[in-house]
């Protein structure tokens, strides 16, 4: 059987402003780095772009929400970890309040790239919401699947899942033990 890339659905706002924030961020360190006096000390520096480097972090976590649309079922990507929601329990997919997909065992499960806001209930209401699409192409996708998808009824939460953006967290651990040993000058 051929396997099939899956469609991504996100919301292009959060990915947009991710870009931006993240760029902007990188753009800030070094114009702060070299902008600084010469009476400020080092360890105060690093600590604040340590502090830049980790919401650059923050922000990247939180743009990398999406639903995925597998030939086996739905990989929902959130904030800190992800759910594999296979077509064998998947039940409904609700749009109230935001995207809610509801699994096999009274589960519920809420799409953090398709969270409810205002902006989209107005959207919806004039027939253009992000999350009413998403939500179609779900339901799209769980009447075009074979019966040999239907099969694995076995949902997997991870609710941590180590990114390489995790590296950025370590700097701060390296910038405060640098600042309180003495080696940089606080």
């Amino acid at each position: 059987m051929k396997r099939v890339k899956p469609r991504v659905l996100r919301r292009p706002s959060i990915r947009y402003a991710t870009l931006t924030a993240c760029c902007a961020g990188c753009v800030a360190l070094p114009v702060f780095w070299f902008s600084s006096r010469s009476y400020d000390s080092p360890g105060d520096l690093l600590m604040v772009c340590s502090v830049l480097l980790a919401l650059c972090w923050l922000v990247f976590r939180i743009g990398r929400a999406r639903v995925e649309i597998h030939d086996g079922g739905l990989l929902l990507v959130g904030t800190l970890g992800r759910d594999w929601i296979p077509w064998g329990a998947y039940l409904m997919v609700d749009t109230e309040g935001g995207l809610t997909v509801r699994a096999r065992g009274e589960r519920s499960y809420a799409v953090a790239a398709f969270g409810g806001s205002l902006i989209e209930e107005m959207l919806a209401a004039r027939g253009r919401s992000g999350t009413v699409r998403a939500a179609e192409a779900i339901r799209a996708a769980s009447r075009d699947m074979s019966a040999e998808a239907r099969r694995d009824r076995e949902v997997v939460s991870r609710r941590w899942e180590v990114i390489p953006a995790d590296l950025l967290l370590l700097q701060v651990v390296v910038a405060l033990a640098l600042t309180l040993s003495g080696t940089v000058p606080g």
